[in-house]
């Protein structure tokens, strides 16, 4: 009875929300083959290897959202660099990384 009950909570909640997608903006993207290649595996192999309750698929769309709020989370201070390229955004997300894990 109680997992009756916690799945038809858990419709009720999608239902309140509505559907996480049209909640969604379109996005285009470029990515490297490598980096392509792994988003698929990673999906893969969550999607593969969970045991709980499957209340969503999880996606290469997913991990991509997940970053994006993790560096939001980090926030780098971007605005007030002078960023050249990608290897220095990248390096100023590892180091602001760095620095929240040693808190």
């Amino acid at each position: 009875m109680k997992e009756l009950s916690r799945a038809e909570d858990l419709l009720r909640k999608r239902e309140k929300d509505g559907a996480k997608f049209e909640k969604m903006e379109r996005f285009d993207g470029k990515i490297t083959p490598s980096q392509f290649d792994y988003l698929k595996k990673i999906s893969r192999q969550i999607m593969k290897t969970r045991t709980g309750e499957k209340i969503e698929r999880i996606t290469a769309n997913s991990i991509l959202r997940t970053a994006i709020e993790i560096l939001r989370e980090l926030d780098p201070d971007l605005l007030n660099q002078d960023i050249s390229t990608e290897r220095e955004l990248l390096k100023i997300a590892r180091r602001k990384l760095y620095e929240q894990g040693k808190k």
